[in-house]
């Protein structure tokens, strides 16, 4: 039988609520603005954009404008504005999110693999406890879903490219 300490019974909770957040809410920010839709143009009024398609759309055609709003709604909580794992619900979950800056296995993934994880979410064991990031699918749409993975590889290459320069 586990003995169950106060530090493991408040790891519990907090990991609990942290999930259940993410379940329920998607991490959405109380923002209560109009949501992204997908071909609704975000450039500022009089400069025409293209629609984009309907259909799934192939690795590496996502629109990193739109990313970038879909992930400041819903992404950044965990993964932190610059994309380096540090959001503020990041920093209390363990293992703590993906740094899509310095984890390099991780940003070798081919956009389909990327795709399928925010897709299906990712669900790990940690010594009888389970942390995930939940399954996006229902939440947002296979274009936003391709969006969010264009602004995710602008801000690997952004944060490569300052930790080069440092």
């Amino acid at each position: 039988m586990r003995k169950h300490t106060f530090k493991s019974s408040i790891y519990a909770a907090s990991t609990s609520l942290v999930v259940a957040l993410l379940l329920l809410g998607g991490c959405d920010s109380g923002d209560k603005t109009k949501p992204v839709s997908p071909g609704e143009p975000l450039a500022p009024q009089g400069i025409e954009r293209a629609p984009i398609p309907k259909e799934i759309m192939p690795p590496g055609t996502g629109d990193t404008l739109r990313g970038k709003l879909i992930y400041e709604k819903h992404c950044h909580f965990c993964h932190g504005r610059k994309g380096l794992g540090d959001g503020p619900v990041g920093i209390a979950v363990s293992p703590h999110p993906a740094d899509f800056v310095n984890d390099k296995k991780r940003m070798k993934k081919t956009d389909e693999e990327l795709f399928e994880s925010i897709s299906s979410g990712i669900r790990k064991e940690l010594g009888g406890e389970e942390m995930a990031m939940p399954p996006w699918k229902g939440t947002l749409s296979a274009e936003e879903r391709r969006d969010v993975i264009s602004y995710i590889r602008q801000l690997s290459a952004e944060g490569k490219k300052k930790n080069s320069v440092k």
